[in-house]
């Protein structure tokens, strides 16, 4: 049967791939055209000024999960290596173990892993060679998944452990590498280093503080991206603080009409061809509720787009609208997280749901439940997946909602479609 085959739903729309998919930017190929880049024109100028005006940098780039922070950097990078400026075809992805030695060894690799596909490359052949060996000094079984698949390479690499190279060792290997591709660029090296809230807070403060004469160096640019607890972290260090670039760069959701350009930009960007039609999944008004639920954050309107319409894609093309996209939501939620919640837990639940954030605290204080309560039920749904820490501060955690639990706040024009919450959160919503 047709229904038992494995297929591309998207060719029934006439695309090549998903247009909703939520892999960012990348600096060179990937599936997601760059040309789909749209707004943040103010930020651009900024880290451009920055990054054309200095030798050497450190900007931080921080703000909520799925605002677009990477993609953001990338297509800077992307603009910087049109331009001349060396960088990473990917940006570097920390881990929470690494040591100071660590630290430096993986952005080697990460650079090496780029020069192994360039053609011309911007180094000499004796250091090239020197960087090759380098990296083969203490290989262990230690994987950190470093990939560059995603931009033409086929090359799986393994991260090699450097515990037999002291920091003073890597480091003058670090610089006289960063020295001879800027000899032959005449431009700095970018560096960029994602998902710095991977590494817990107080492994973060040690390692950036002892880091922080590195992060000096002459002729590269460190650009550092975050969330809001890395944001409060490194800026409570005073002595890294101190080195800092300008002001930091905090992204914030898109507006509506930019995140309407992007999409409409990738879907043509995936057309099959000029003889196959283009059909639009979706009507303007799903487009513009999801905006509306998830404050403009584009990854969690991707995400939506993308479970309703795989959801309800058989042996013909959708048209999603707002009543399709409640009802089919609404029944994964009922599947994925209602059945094993208490009547209280969906009291704090909803609680955490209605806002961008909330403290335990103000739970209590709305619902009038002890706080010691509070924090069993937000235990246990955390545990479930519901719920997540959205930042911290000195004093308190702020939860915010899993973004499939604002599918709750949808509204749909059938009076008579069943929905998943009790009515009275309806009426309060």
């Amino acid at each position: 049967m047709l229904s038992d085959q494995i297929r591309d739903i998207w060719e029934m729309y006439g695309l090549k791939s998903n247009p909703f998919m939520t892999d960012p930017i990348l600096v060179r190929g990937g599936l997601v055209s760059i040309d789909s880049f749209v707004g943040r024109t103010e930020h651009i100028k900024r880290i451009n000024k920055i990054i054309g005006s200095n030798s050497s940098s450190r900007v931080l780039v921080f703000g909520d999960a799925g605002v677009g922070k990477t993609s953001f950097v990338n297509f800077v990078r992307h603009n910087a290596n049109n331009s001349g400026f060396f960088t990473p075809y990917r940006e570097i992805a920390v881990h929470k173990n690494w040591s100071c030695e660590d630290f430096i060894y993986n952005t080697l690799s990460d650079i090496y892993l780029t020069l192994k596909l360039l053609k011309d490359k911007p180094i000499d052949d004796e250091i090239y060679e020197k960087l090759e060996s380098f990296l083969e000094i203490g290989m262990s079984d230690k994987q950190y998944g470093v990939s560059i698949a995603s931009i033409g390479g086929n090359y799986g690499a393994e991260s090699k452990d450097p515990t037999k190279l002291t920091f003073p060792v890597i480091t003058c290997f670090f610089e006289e590498v960063i020295n001879n591709i800027e000899k032959h660029t005449q431009k700095s090296v970018i560096l960029h280093y994602n998902n710095l809230e991977l590494i817990p807070e107080e492994k973060l403060r040690c390692l950036f503080d002892d880091l922080r004469d590195f992060f000096q160096m002459q002729k590269v640019h460190f650009i550092f991206v975050g969330n809001l607890t890395v944001q409060s972290v490194l800026l409570s260090m005073p002595r890294f603080s101190s080195i800092m670039n300008d002001t930091t760069f905090q992204i914030e959701s898109l507006e509506l009409n930019e995140i309407s350009e992007i999409l409409n930009k990738r879907l043509y960007s995936l057309k099959i061809g000029d003889d196959i039609d283009l059909i639009i999944p979706y009507t303007s008004d799903v487009i513009d509720e999801l905006y509306r639920i998830f404050d403009g954050n584009i990854r969690d309107v991707l995400n939506s787009l993308n479970s309703a319409i795989v959801e309800l894609t058989y042996e013909r093309p959708i048209i999603l609208d707002m009543n399709k996209l409640v009802s089919t939501l609404n029944i994964i939620l009922e599947k994925t997280f209602f059945k094993s919640i208490t009547q209280r837990g969906k009291d704090v639940l909803m609680e955490v749901v209605k806002r961008k954030e909330i403290t335990n605290k103000s739970i209590s204080d709305n619902l009038h439940i002890p706080s010691q309560n509070v924090s069993k039920y937000l235990k246990d749904l955390k545990s479930k997946g519901c719920i997540r820490v959205r930042r911290k501060d000195s004093m308190n955690k702020f939860w915010c909602a899993n973004p499939q639990l604002k599918w709750i706040l949808l509204k749909t024009t059938n009076k008579s479609q069943k929905i998943v919450w009790e009515e009275q959160y309806v009426r309060e919503i």
